[in-house]
């Protein structure tokens, strides 16, 4: 019994050890998530789609990763923060002044690509080197982001 208890102890924190450890999502993973995120535009319509980025129990969260996206209107339309949805996205800029809302929208208006700048990870609090990848869904340009 005690054996077993001991197993089932050590396999546990075995799976557990590195999301204690704050394993960081890849690129890959937050191209994946922004896959994900295009094909439920494309099948469950925009409304259902960003209510689902938007909530945190949505299933468009995984570690740092979260959805973003910006309507035709360049306002803000799903975010991890509330309080960013609305804001027009070329006002927006990166830790280091960078306009990134704007290689946004030029981004979305090619259907998609990738830009790297600097943003507060919300699990770490810190501000970090990070990767998004941009795509057109429907009228919308989503993004998903990996820290580095």
């Amino acid at each position: 019994m005690r054996v077993r208890v001991l197993v089932l102890l050590a396999v546990c924190l075995a799976v557990a050890m590195p999301l204690v450890a704050g394993e960081k999502a890849t690129p890959a993973e937050a191209q994946a998530l922004l896959t994900k995120a295009v094909k439920a535009i494309e099948t469950q319509g925009e409304a259902k789609a960003l209510a689902a980025f938007n909530d945190s129990k949505g299933g468009f969260r995984d570690r740092e990763l979260y959805v973003f996206c910006v309507g035709p209107d360049n306002k803000i339309s799903a975010s991890i923060d509330p309080k960013m949805i609305g804001v027009d996205e070329t006002t927006i800029k990166d830790a280091d002044g960078k306009e990134i809302g704007k290689e946004i929208a030029a981004l979305g208006a090619k259907g998609g690509g990738s830009l790297e700048y600097r943003w507060t990870n919300p699990v770490s609090g810190k501000v970090e080197n990070k990767i998004s990848f941009v795509k057109r869904a429907g009228a919308q340009t989503c993004g998903v982001g990996a820290y580095k």
